[in-house]
């Protein structure tokens, strides 16, 4: 009767690294990396948004909740691509796009899921134009 180190020992003593094979990008799905890959600056170069919503100061939205929410003034839209967004200071917020840049001053995004989107009704389920 063996181990459980015994098995392990002996897998592990049979078993060897794969040879190095090199294949064009889109042929390499699901195989493993030999090395890391690094590059030499991030993309995009700014923080962005990964959800519609709101840009935000998070000391202005700490503690916030569905029974004492937080109320700001928005400020302006910041869209995917846009190049001058508005810049979020303290009782703001701007409506934000997927993918675009963070504005100047803002620190976190709140969903739209989590607002009221403007209309002092309650949640919504999209951000209107």
């Amino acid at each position: 009767m063996w181990s459980v180190q015994e098995h392990l020992d002996d897998v592990l003593a049979t078993v060897r690294p794969l040879e190095p094979i090199e294949l064009n990008l889109l042929d390499a799905q699901g195989c493993v990396l030999v090395d890391d890959i690094t590059v030499p600056l991030s993309l995009p170069p700014f923080d962005n948004s990964s959800m519609d919503g709101y840009a935000v100061r998070v000391t202005d939205v700490a503690g916030a909740s569905e029974e004492f929410p937080a109320v700001l003034e928005v400020v302006g839209d910041v869209a995917a691509g846009q190049a001058d967004p508005v810049t979020v200071g303290p009782g703001q917020a701007a409506r934000i796009m997927t993918g675009a840049p963070l504005p100047p001053g803002a620190e976190a995004v709140v969903p739209v899921e989590w607002t009221d989107g403007g209309l002092g009704e309650g949640p919504v389920a999209g951000m209107r134009a």
